[in-house]
């Protein structure tokens, strides 16, 4: 299952590109975000950056400061690698690195699932789109689903 579920984190990375990004792109896709957790009974808290700058953050009721920091580790993990939190963990997984021995500190990284990076055509990586307060596939797939709405592309799922 682990090879089906990377495969299909490589595809929507493939494909949830953009040509360029505004701000109020960036605001449209996280208000899709809080949407789409309504929708599946959830409640989260959502951060995008731009160059590790936050430019849209929201919390709906029944989150924490806790998923404050849960995002922003996941945020800097997407960040550094360029690919989302989840394919970063799983990746390193099974190369059976820890983030210490990467030189990277639990504390502001994490390998759980909720940052997707935004990405340019060119795979140039120049922020992130972060779900943090459901389960870690969930948060991460509702966060590739918003930017594929955005992109009006449709994606393969992690969720079964």
């Amino acid at each position: 299952m682990k090879a089906a579920v990377k495969d299909i984190l490589e595809e929507q990375e493939r494909v949830l590109r953009f040509k360029s990004i505004s701000f109020s792109a960036l605001h449209e896709i996280g208000e899709h975000i809080i949407s789409l957790a309504r929708e599946r009974g959830g409640s989260v808290y959502v951060q995008i950056r731009i160059s590790g700058d936050v430019v849209y953050a929201t919390a709906m009721d029944g989150t924490s400061r806790n998923n404050i920091s849960w995002a922003r580790r996941k945020a800097n993990t997407a960040e550094y690698s360029a690919r989302s939190s989840m394919l970063d963990g799983l990746i390193n997984r099974e190369k059976g690195r820890s983030l210490e021995e990467r030189g990277l500190s639990l504390f502001d990284y994490t390998e759980e699932g909720g940052s997707f990076p935004i990405l340019l055509e060119s795979g140039i990586a120049v922020g992130s789109v972060t779900v943090s307060g459901m389960k870690s596939e969930e948060d991460h797939q509702i966060a590739a689903d918003a930017l594929a709405s955005y992109l009006g592309l449709s994606i393969p799922s992690i969720l079964s």
